[in-house]
């Protein structure tokens, strides 16, 4: 079968005889990025991982924290509670059918995670204890109390404000000065006891640690990462070794963390948080301070921090992040391996392509003379209908600018048939015997009618005014170089020399040297419309505002021209058609709607540029100019007539 493939090989080898340079070309530099690449990737992959690694960790950190600080939380919420219960209830009776004791067992029922709940009087000696021996809470026996004088838990907290929490040192639980078996880790919080203004002792709950612990360790089960306490003193509550836990009190001063890991313990001294990497794993640690944590986990209150002084730390063992980075190599490995395979099986493929494609030249090449002749009928179709726009365009500008005339045009001719009508009876009444008062009538009739006529043929002749401005000739422009701040400052002669004393201020930034190669007299009338379209809409019912123009380049080819104010802005159903053709909102006041559709007429058509307008989410409005430093050199035998204008924004 051998025999029957190498033929076959050696033939469409051969006919790739004509592309072999070409197909060199095209796969020799992939092999060489991939020759780079394999090393490079091998070697930085391991730092690579190390990112996730320390995020993992970060995140181990904050999660064991979070489940500490809401533990404290729960045990001065607790305490606090029962102090409080306390303080109401009569202590002269303290029998185990007194309600101080009631009260005691139904709260050690109800929680059913403290040992003890106790309240030790202002010298130190237990008044009531409640035991809790499996879920049932037992009273203890007058003459089974003990004296706790010299606890620190005592001392530091019965002098404590009202309401204030103390926590104590998180240690294994000694009864009778001998250590607790089975081992119980033990935190005692405690909260001064005040009857009536009168310290009465302190209130003790004895929380069983076990259950924090396990929670921790299983968190570090579900991470894969270890998650330790460590005490005040540097020994293991819950450390990386079982046999290092509770070194300090079980009398193996040599497991302290300062013998062990001198270096981390240290670091875990001289800082509140930090990470440390050394032999034995990549450490993270943070110092637990109930004041400060239960603050910032928003539960604020009178806590003091006592003697509980636990460092969380927590540590990624080197082997697992050794064993992860080799996984990850060798996925690397096997990727770069697949790669290789798969470009020269497709350089093969793409010689026997382009040894296809090279008989296919001619009739491809055939083809697209084709496509060009069939793109230029597509443009000369595409002529024809623009053209065809165009007229439609002409037709409803015109058929606006009727509009437009006709009312003030309807309004005069109103007016002087009025005219008409009292002067036919002015005649009739000099025949049949005028008074002074028929002629007063008559004048002041008269002038009113005549004001009419004066105002609709001065509305009419704004609006061929502005119209004449729409179909502006291009051959009374000039395109020559220009400084935009210069020509900003010459459209309004107000603009250099503002009225201080205007209700509407006026602020410039204009960058002086900022050259421009153009049409001077349209930019001007740009900005001279948006500055009268601005005093005129824009502060309407506003005791005043300001208008503020700045500039600044946009690139080496274009500059950005802002003009914008702080006034009542423009309602967002009326915003895409501001620069229509006769659209305005104050038709009622005179208004035509062509002074900013001659804006954008003159920035895109002119110009060459673009301009856009937007709400400001303060108030007021802002018009985006960006304009080429060079305008596009126009025909100057062409017109710009309202045939070739755009009926819309």
């Amino acid at each position: 079968m051998s025999s029957l493939i190498a033929p076959h090989w050696t033939a469409e080898f051969k006919a790739m005889r004509g592309v072999r340079k070409r197909l060199a070309v095209l796969v020799l530099p992939w092999l060489v990025v991939l020759a780079i690449m394999f090393p490079v990737a091998w070697f930085e992959v391991g730092s690579a991982l190390e990112g996730p690694l320390q995020r993992d960790r970060d995140d181990t950190v904050q999660e064991a924290s979070d489940i500490i600080v809401r533990t404290l939380g729960t045990l001065r919420r607790d305490v606090a509670f029962l102090s409080e219960l306390t303080s109401k209830q009569p202590l002269d009776d303290v029998s185990a059918g007194s309600s101080v004791a009631k009260l005691f067992i139904s709260f050690s029922a109800s929680a059913q995670q403290y040992d003890q709940v106790r309240w030790l009087d202002e010298r130190g000696n237990e008044r009531l204890r409640v035991n809790l021996r499996g879920a049932a809470p037992v009273v203890v026996d007058s003459g089974r109390l003990q004296s706790k004088a010299d606890r620190p838990y005592f001392r530091n907290a019965v002098g404590l404000a009202g309401g204030s929490v103390y926590f104590s040192e998180l240690d294994l639980n000694v009864e009778n000065g001998v250590i607790e078996r089975p081992l119980e880790p033990t935190l005692r919080v405690a909260s001064p006891l005040i009857v009536n203004g009168q310290r009465r002792g302190i209130v003790v709950i004895n929380y069983r640690a076990n259950r924090l612990l396990e929670r921790l360790a299983g968190l570090s089960r579900q991470q894969g990462i270890g998650v330790h306490l460590l005490n005040a003193q540097g020994y293991w509550i819950q450390g990386p070794n079982p046999v290092d836990d509770w070194a300090g009190q079980l009398g193996r001063a040599d497991r302290a963390l300062a013998r062990t890991n001198p270096a981390l313990w240290q670091a875990v001294q001289r800082d509140d948080r930090g990470d440390l990497q050394d032999g034995s794993g990549e450490w993270a640690f943070k110092r637990l301070t109930p004041r400060q944590d239960l603050t910032l986990a928003g539960q604020p209150g009178q806590v003091e921090d006592g003697a509980l002084g636990l460092r969380l730390v927590v540590r990624i063992d080197p082997g697992a992040a050794l064993q992860r980075s080799w996984r990850w190599k060798m996925v690397l490995a096997l990727i770069m391996a697949t790669a290789v395979l798969v470009t020269l099986r497709l350089a093969w493929q793409t010689g026997r392509n382009l040894a296809a494609r090279k008989a296919h030249e001619e009739e491809l090449q055939a083809a697209n003379r084709a496509l060009r002749r069939a793109n230029d009928h597509l443009q000369t179709v595409q002529t024809e209908l623009a053209r065809a726009e165009r007229l439609s365009s002409l037709g409803l500008m015109v058929a606006g600018v009727a509009h437009e005339l006709n009312t003030p045009l309807g309004s005069a001719t109103l007016a002087l048939s009025t005219v008409q009508q009292r002067l036919d009876m002015l005649d009739l009444l000099v025949k049949q015997g005028l008074r002074k008062s028929d002629l007063e009538d008559y004048v002041k009739s008269s002038h009113q009618a005549l004001d009419v006529v004066l105002a609709s043929l001065r509305r009419s002749a704004g609006i061929v005014q502005r119209f004449k401005q729409v179909a502006v000739d291009r051959t009374t422009m000039e395109q020559r170089r220009f400084e935009l701040a210069e020509i900003v400052l010459d459209a309004d002669p107000r603009l250099r020399k503002w009225d201080k004393s205007h209700a509407v201020q006026l602020k410039l930034d204009l960058p002086q040297g900022l050259q421009m190669e153009s049409y001077p007299g349209p930019l001007e009338q740009v900005i001279a419309n948006l500055l009268d379209n601005a005093l005129h809409h824009a502060f309407v019912n506003r005791a005043g505002g300001a208008i503020t123009i700045r500039a600044q380049a946009d690139g080496a080819d274009h500059v950005t021209i802002w003009f914008s104010d702080d006034g009542i802005g423009v309602p967002d159903e009326s915003l895409a058609r501001i620069f229509d053709p006769f659209f305005t909102t104050s038709r009622h006041a005179g208004g035509t709607g062509l002074g900013l559709h001659i804006v954008y007429q003159l920035v895109h058509d002119v110009l060459g540029g673009s301009i856009e307008a937007a709400n400001v989410p303060e108030g007021g409005m802002v018009f985006t100019l960006r304009l080429p430093r060079k305008a596009p050199v126009k025909k100057m035998s062409t017109a710009i007539s309202p045939a070739l204008l755009p009926l819309g924004g």
